[in-house]
C-alpha cells in the first residue's frame, strides 16, 4: 500500500506540471489585467513544435526552444489585439484556441505525422542515492529537469510579485491602470511583457506534455488543460503558491483516475477520465465567489501618452 501511495503522489506531481507552467504564466498575465483564455491553443501549438523541433534538432532542448518561440508568437498576436487594439479579451483568446488547434493539426500532418518517428525526450535527473530514499526519493528526486524548472519559477514568482518594484508595478497595472499610468508606469509595456511571459509558460506546458510525459504528439492531446490552468489561477487566489497547490491537486486527481481504470475494469473508463474535470469545475464554482481577482482584469486600457520632452 505504501508503494501504491508513493507512486500515486509521484505521478500526481508529473501530471500537474504541464498545467502548472500554463497557470503560473496566466497568473502573471492576469495580475497585469489581461486574461488569456487561449492557453489551450498555445499549449497545443507548442506541443507540436516541441515534437517537431526535438525530431529535427535531435535534442529535447531544441524542441523546448521551438515551443517557446511558437508560444511567444501566438501570445504576441493576442497582446496586440487586446492591448493596442482594445479587442475583447475573451473573443481574442477563443480565436487563439482555434488557431492553435488548426496550426498544430496541419503542421503535424505535413511534417512528422507523415511517418512514425521517435521523439527525443527528457530523462530523469540523476540524483544518485537520493532517489533511493524511502518515500521521499521517488517523489522528490525522480523527475525530469522541466519539473524542477516549474517549481523554481513558482518560488521566484512567490518572492518577486509582492517584494520587488516589478511586482508592484505589475499589480498596479492590474488593479488601477489609470493610477499606474499617472505615476509614470508604462501600462501597455508591462501588460505586453506579461502576456508574452504567459505565452512562453503555456508553451513550456505543451512541451512538457510531449517531451517529458507522453513522449509523443497526438492531435488534441492538451485535452482541456489550458482551461484547467485558468481555473487553478482562480482557485489559487492569484497567489503563485496557491496556484501551484491547485495544479498539484488536479495532478493527483488525474493520477488517481488512471489507477481507478485499472482497479475497476468493469466501469467504463470515460467515467474515470471525467472525474478530475468535474472536481475542477466543482472547486471553481465553490471558490470563485470567495476569490477576488485584479480589479481591472479583462478591462481594456487606452491612454494618450505625452512625450517626455513635452512634460
Amino acid at each position: 500500500m505504501d508503494l501504491v501511495i508513493v507512486g500515486l503522489v509521484a505521478a500526481g506531481v508529473r501530471l500537474s506540471i504541464s498545467i502548472a507552467f500554463a497557470a503560473l504564466g496566466e497568473l502573471v498575465a492576469q495580475r497585469s489585467g489581461v486574461m488569456n483564455v487561449g492557453l489551450e491553443g498555445i499549449m497545443l501549438f507548442a506541443a507540436f513544435l516541441a515534437a517537431a523541433g526535438a525530431v529535427y534538432t535531435g535534442s529535447p532542448w531544441g524542441g523546448v526552444a521551438c515551443a517557446v518561440a511558437g508560444g511567444l508568437l501566438l501570445a504576441a498576436v493576442h497582446a496586440v489585439f487586446v492591448i493596442w487594439l482594445c479587442a475583447n479579451q475573451i473573443v481574442s483568446g477563443l480565436a487563439l484556441v482555434l488557431l492553435g488547434a488548426g496550426l498544430s493539426g496541419v503542421g503535424y500532418r505535413l511534417t512528422i505525422g507523415q511517418a512514425p518517428v521517435a521523439i527525443p525526450s527528457f530523462s530523469a535527473v540523476g540524483f544518485g542515492p537520493l532517489r533511493d530514499i524511502p518515500v521521499a526519493g521517488p517523489i522528490l528526486f525522480g523527475h525530469t529537469p522541466l519539473v524542477y524548472l516549474a517549481l523554481a519559477i513558482a518560488a521566484a514568482l512567490y518572492w518577486a510579485i509582492p517584494r520587488t518594484a516589478w511586482g508592484l508595478e505589475l499589480r498596479a497595472c492590474g488593479e488601477n491602470p489609470q493610477a499606474a499610468d499617472a505615476a509614470g508606469v508604462d501600462v501597455a509595456r508591462h501588460r505586453f511583457a506579461a502576456v508574452l511571459f504567459g505565452g512562453a509558460m503555456a508553451a513550456l506546458g505543451g512541451a512538457f506534455l510531449v517531451l517529458a510525459q507522453v513522449n509523443a504528439f497526438v492531435e488534441g492531446m492538451v485535452a482541456g488543460r489550458g482551461f484547467i490552468a485558468i481555473a487553478c489561477v482562480v482557485f489559487g487566489g492569484w497567489n503563485p503558491l496557491g496556484v501551484l497547490l491547485a495544479c498539484l491537486g488536479f495532478g493527483f486527481a488525474d493520477a488517481l483516475q488512471i489507477r481507478l481504470q485499472t482497479w475497476y475494469p468493469g466501469v467504463p473508463y470515460q467515467f474515470f477520465v471525467m472525474l478530475p474535470y468535474v472536481a475542477a469545475l466543482a472547486t471553481l464554482v465553490i471558490f470563485a465567489s470567495r476569490s477576488a481577482g485584479p480589479a481591472a482584469l479583462g478591462l481594456p486600457f487606452r491612454t494618450l501618452r505625452v512625450p517626455r520632452k513635452a512634460r
